[in-house]
């Protein structure tokens, strides 16, 4: 009996038992990953990555360079994904599309940039502090997400240590109490 259920309990271990953090420390779950664009067959970088590019943009900005300028320096020094979405801004921007427009058709991830540079156009203020902004704002949302994440981990360590200990506690105590209790009720009935 106990090695039947001790087979069982190994059997749908691997089946519940979270596949990230076995190595002993709790598991921190990836950051999101921001989409390709067309050109970047396969490759995906993190929400923190576009982040940091907006920190980027904004300190360009904030050093008086134009905005097309600052979007294609920081073109340059980030990753293939991130890169290839400044590259269609700036190709945007020198064919004369809209600051505002030419954020269009990126990802969802790049809203707060949009959003950030069109409210500066209204205003007539640069959109370094506003892009600053949006960037703390990016950071901050994944932060909720990678806490979220970590609270349905969680709950999922808590399936596989019911299985484990559960029928353990039965069979080590509960089943040897019912079977003294047995044999003392049926040598008393005899």
């Amino acid at each position: 009996m106990t090695v039947l259920a001790a087979a069982v309990v190994f059997a749908v271990l691997p089946l519940v038992w979270p596949t990230r953090g076995i190595s002993g420390r709790a598991a921190v779950p990836a950051p999101a990953p921001v989409p390709a664009c067309p050109g970047a067959a396969g490759r995906t970088e993190d929400v923190l990555s576009v982040a940091g590019a907006l920190e980027l943009m904004a300190l360009a900005l904030g050093s008086g360079v134009p905005l097309v300028v600052a979007v294609e320096q920081v073109a340059q020094r980030s990753g293939p994904v991130v890169a290839g979405h400044l590259r269609r801004v700036v190709a945007a921007l020198r064919w004369g599309v809209e600051d505002a427009k030419a954020w269009e058709g990126l990802p969802e991830v790049w809203r707060p940039a949009a959003r950030a540079v069109a409210l500066a156009g209204m205003a007539g203020v640069p959109p370094a502090g506003l892009l600053t902004r949006a960037a703390a704002d990016l950071r901050r949302a994944e932060q909720r997400r990678i806490e979220e994440a970590t609270g349905r981990l969680s709950v999922l360590v808590v399936i596989p240590l019911g299985l484990c200990f559960l029928p353990a506690f039965a069979l080590l105590t509960v089943v040897p109490v019912v079977a003294a209790l047995a044999g003392d009720l049926l040598a008393g009935a005899a």
